[in-house]
């Protein structure tokens, strides 16, 4: 038998503490109480055992209510280790510093597993899901918080131009999508803060935004509609038609998503919806996947892809800070401006 151990008790009645022994026979915890001729016993199993730590009384919680508690804790882990007692797993890991490294490196492994395969992969399977009256209010909500802060002003260009790119835009579409259904979009024109600058944007509901900087910048042919502004449009009908502002609100807010899709509550798409909207970066697969639609949709109208070289040569001399052909540090970001120069080009031959 395991040599005895002194402790207090506290019988589960009474807040008085007091003394007894504790003792361990063949896996069962022995405690000789006062007033008591036998032991009580108890199976390890049924023990809620302390876990080591370097300060800090111990307590066993026993299956009774009763606790016992280890003032000298150094004595206690002499005499559990003496009897055999092991510590949890977790326990022997936190007091190895092997152990806490292992965690930390299994820990980001998995947080960059997720990030990078699950999420995305969760993200494009909840999309799918999302009703279209959901995708409307998205944005309806988003239309309206961006004029609220006056991101979005009224379109200085003339009543005629802007129904003519949209007629333009719906000829496309016709030729485009001749024998398959054609996404749901809405074409809107706005004059927009000059930190926006020349741009395009699609919402989860089908609604493009095209900046009046935007038209001006590629509309070099008179009155005709620039073929390199149809092309944008078409990129923007491939985000809308893979749904790739939902799965970007949900990549973000995955764990609130899952859980509002879970109960039907919608509110965490909506909320973080508007923040997204103008400032979303899509990811590498998201351009690629939009550009590859935007070649088809060019192809099928009868539109030259090479209209989109115009494109990224007037957003290089339109915006010479930036630089298309930096790769962003990052995850997710766009492929570099030459990369996708070289995809229209080669896609026309």
């Amino acid at each position: 038998m395991q040599a005895r151990l002194s402790a207090q008790w506290f019988d589960g009645v009474s807040a008085q503490a007091q003394s007894c022994e504790l003792g361990w026979q063949d896996g069962t915890l022995l405690m000789w109480v006062p007033d008591a001729t036998e032991p009580r016993r108890y199976a390890s199993r049924l023990v809620v055992w302390p876990e080591r730590s370097r300060h800090g009384l111990r307590q066993l919680l026993l299956p009774d209510g009763a606790v016992v508690s280890l003032p000298d804790s150094s004595a206690w882990d002499s005499w559990a280790e003496a009897a055999g007692i092991a510590q949890p797993l977790a326990a022997r890991w936190a007091m190895s510093w092997r152990g806490v490294a292992l965690a930390l490196v299994l820990l980001v492994a998995t947080v960059l597993a997720a990030w990078r395969w699950a999420i995305p992969w969760g993200a494009q399977e909840l999309a799918g899901w999302v009703p279209e009256s959901v995708q409307i209010s998205i944005g309806e909500r988003v239309m309206r918080d961006l004029e609220q802060r006056g991101w979005l002003l009224p379109s200085e260009l003339s009543r005629e131009a802007r129904q003519g790119i949209d007629d333009a835009v719906a000829q496309m579409v016709r030729k485009a999508y001749r024998d398959t259904p054609a996404p749901r979009y809405q074409l809107h024109i706005y004059k927009a803060p000059r930190w926006l600058g020349p741009n395009a944007f699609a919402l989860p509901s089908g609604d493009i935004v095209v900046t009046d900087a935007l038209v001006t910048l590629l509309q070099s042919d008179g009155d005709s509609v620039s073929s390199a502004l149809l092309g944008v449009v078409a990129h923007e009908l491939g985000h809308v038609r893979e749904r790739h502002g939902l799965r970007l609100v949900f990549e973000a807010g995955a764990v609130g998503v899952l859980a509002g899709w879970w109960i039907g509550d919608y509110s965490a798409v909506l909320a973080g919806a508007p923040a997204l909207a103008v400032q979303a970066g899509y990811s590498r697969g998201h351009e690629r996947d939009a550009d590859a639609h935007a070649l088809r949709v060019m192809k099928d109208a009868g539109i030259d892809p090479r209209a989109m070289l115009q494109f990224f040569q007037a957003l290089k001399e339109a915006v010479p800070e930036r630089d298309g052909d930096a790769t962003a540090f990052g995850l997710a970001t766009h492929p570099v401006d030459s990369e996708r120069m070289r995809f229209f080009e080669d896609g026309a031959r």
